[in-house]
């Protein structure tokens, strides 16, 4: 990777005015009463772009203003602006969807790259968010979860399907081929707190 590129080169989801659209006329739907500045924190933008999507919102007559003074003036979503958040919402719900599917599909191939390499059975380390994506992709492949852990005794309350998050030391009790690092963060600590598995035979693995 280029060494220049800071963290802020490496986002895959930049707003688009579509979205910005969106997320303005789902805040002023929620409430009509709504400075600049917090419809602009909203909807990731300053307090002056916040007033140009504003002032588009309002020339589409996508949004009205009623009332006359600060006190009083509130931001009212039109018959046409919920058609048109509608419309928004059905695309953006057709796009996750569509991007879920990509994510999944290539978590499957991952996973059938470890089982090729003679993993058949693993121990998940990590309960974040791409927890519910690895689960529902290793049902499409032979490769079998009996465990799930992670550090944070939080999510120690968590389930997947009948699984439950348990501590990591209970991971030498479920005789796994592998642990597979799920975890987006800390990838390197966790390695260097499993490395004593390797001596049992239990690989250490990255998704």
């Amino acid at each position: 990777m280029n060494g220049s590129m800071g963290k802020e080169g490496r986002s895959f989801f930049r707003p688009t005015k579509a979205m910005r659209e969106l997320l303005a006329l789902w805040a002023l739907a929620e409430t009509g009463r709504m400075s600049q500045h917090r419809l602009g924190r909203t909807i990731g933008v300053s307090s002056a772009m916040a007033h140009n999507y504003m002032q588009t919102l309002l020339r589409e007559e996508f949004v009205v203003v009623s009332g006359e003074t600060n006190r009083t003036r509130r931001y009212v979503v039109t018959a046409k602006g919920c058609a048109y958040l509608t419309t928004l919402a059905r695309e953006y719900t057709r796009d996750i969807a569509r991007m879920y599917s990509v994510v999944k599909t290539e978590i499957e191939k991952r996973l059938l790259r470890i089982y090729a390499d003679g993993v058949q059975k693993v121990v998940v380390f990590g309960a974040a968010e791409t927890g519910e994506l690895i689960f529902s992709a290793a049902k499409s492949t032979p490769l079998t979860i009996v465990g799930w852990v992670d550090n944070d005794i939080a999510k120690h309350k968590y389930r997947f399907g009948d699984l439950h998050v348990c501590p990591p030391n209970t991971i030498e009790s479920y005789s796994p081929d592998a642990v597979l690092i799920a975890s987006s963060g800390k990838t390197d600590e966790i390695h260097r707190q499993l490395r004593h598995l390797s001596k049992k035979g239990i690989n250490v693995v990255t998704l």
